[in-house]
């Protein structure tokens, strides 16, 4: 006897897959397992609109073979638009784990699915998507500093050179400017550099 596992587990799941049976199947899994089911989707090519626009926290792709055609709208959806994906899949080749690894898939099951599997797929997936989110920000605020210390370092060279001031100098300067404003040092070297550049003109 199947003992259906009901408690909400408090995700909710997209499920995308072309065959409407074997959908319902997964939806029905899903949901024996107190996930909600936000949607079936088996127009395989509105899942990059689809995708944009759900509600749901995690989606689950069922396909015999990773649809290269839906890998590639998945790796086109914006960083705000994606969620912990997982793929249900009957090819485990190192080869079509790694594209779809590459298109935004965070965790792969092969056949054989159950619910704990589902489970420990779908925990995977949240794992792994909250993981290179963490790491995303991280570069991109590595980015931002580098791009703002490049301004600034700016910013004083053309100070130094049109006021006569050492490097100390014209830094101090800036944060003044910067303080009295109540606006980022950053935002006063933008300004230092457009003048600069418009007076170039």
């Amino acid at each position: 006897m199947q003992i259906r596992l009901m408690t909400p587990v408090g995700t909710s799941v997209l499920v995308v897959e072309r065959d409407a049976s074997r959908a319902e199947a997964t939806k029905r899994l899903l949901v024996e397992q107190g996930y909600t089911v936000t949607g079936l989707l088996t127009d395989l090519d509105a899942f990059g609109e689809t995708a944009a626009k759900t509600t749901a926290d995690c989606i689950m792709i069922y396909a015999t073979e990773p649809d290269r055609a839906l890998l590639d709208q998945l790796r086109a959806l914006p960083t705000e638009q994606r969620r912990p994906t997982i793929l249900i899949t009957e090819n485990g080749s190192t080869d079509a784990i790694h594209a779809a690894v590459a298109a935004g898939v965070n965790a792969c099951v092969v056949v054989g699915v159950n619910g704990n599997r589902i489970r420990s797929a779908i925990d995977l997936a949240k794992a792994n998507f909250s993981n290179t989110a963490g790491l995303r920000e991280e570069l991109d605020e590595a980015r931002n500093a580098l791009r703002d210390r490049k301004v600034i370092e700016r910013a004083k060279g053309i100070i130094m050179r049109e006021r006569g001031l050492d490097e100390e100098a014209a830094y101090t300067m800036l944060r003044t400017r910067a303080m009295q404003r109540g606006v980022r040092l950053v935002a006063v070297a933008e300004m230092v550099v457009e003048a600069a550049e418009v007076m170039q003109l």
